[in-house]
């Protein structure tokens, strides 16, 4: 959730979530060519401590940022979007794709947990 959140309409939300979206999975792209590089220069060890490190400060990064975790489902289940899985609430999935259908799906998730914490 982002800072001054409840003065922004919908779809300023699902912007703001679909530009940070893009930002995560172009660094994520990098970080991880530029790792499966060092490994490949014999200078990474993929099982040792600064890959472990590395990658434990990305995965807290997401978490950090989305507590529900649909960013790590998106990048590490859903492979950012290319296996086209579904995903949704009451039987009403959909297929995640694109960083816009992933928004979306975050925004959906806040409002549904907003209305469930005035119960």
């Amino acid at each position: 959730m982002f800072k001054g959140h409840k003065n922004m309409t919908k779809k300023q939300r699902i912007d703001k979530w679909e530009k940070k979206i893009k930002q995560i999975v172009g660094n994520y792209k990098q970080l991880s060519a530029a790792c499966d590089e060092a490994n490949e220069a014999g200078c990474l060890d993929t099982d040792g401590k600064l890959q472990t490190a590395i990658w434990l400060s990305f995965d807290l990064m997401m978490v950090h940022i989305d507590q529900q975790e649909w960013l790590e489902w998106y990048i590490y289940d859903n492979d950012c979007g290319s296996k086209k899985m579904e995903a949704g609430y009451d039987s009403k999935l959909s297929k995640i794709t694109t960083p816009r259908q992933l928004a979306k799906l975050i925004v959906e998730d806040e409002s549904r947990n907003a209305n469930q914490n005035e119960l």
